[in-house]
């Protein structure tokens, strides 16, 4: 039996709609995923060409990563990870139980403000979807 998660055509447009909200209320922010905790992507709204799969998959593994760094360093549930480049910021946070939100965005783009409106777009998907 799969526990790989499905999600609903209602689900899936609502979630577009909310990445569509965030990248176009956030000037710097250039892609913004939805993908299942086991790495699968769900929903994805881009300005530029990504691959999502791989994307989902590497976003997966880092935030577990950060989960068991924070449990060996006796701390609770990683929310988030923020990896700095070069040339911008992903940001790969929790949504609910199942899923993560990955956030692409230029380097230009304040930190603060773009952490303050990932965890804002999660929460108002958690709250919907009551996760």
């Amino acid at each position: 039996m799969s526990s790989r998660l499905k999600i609903s055509d209602e689900a899936a447009q609502y979630l577009s709609e909310q990445l569509n909200n965030l990248i176009s209320s956030n000037e710097g922010i250039y892609a913004a995923l939805i993908i299942s905790i086991d790495g699968h992507p769900l929903v994805k709204q881009a300005q530029d060409d990504i691959h999502e799969s791989k994307l989902a998959a590497m976003m997966s593994s880092l935030l577990a990563l950060g989960e068991s760094i924070a449990r060996e360093s006796g701390q609770k549930l990683c929310q988030y990870v923020i990896v700095d480049n070069s040339d911008g910021f992903l940001v790969d946070l929790r949504v609910g139980e199942r899923m993560l939100l990955t956030v692409l965005a230029r380097k230009d783009t304040n930190l603060g403000m773009l952490l303050s409106a990932c965890k804002n777009s999660a929460e108002t998907i958690i709250q919907r979807f009551k996760l």
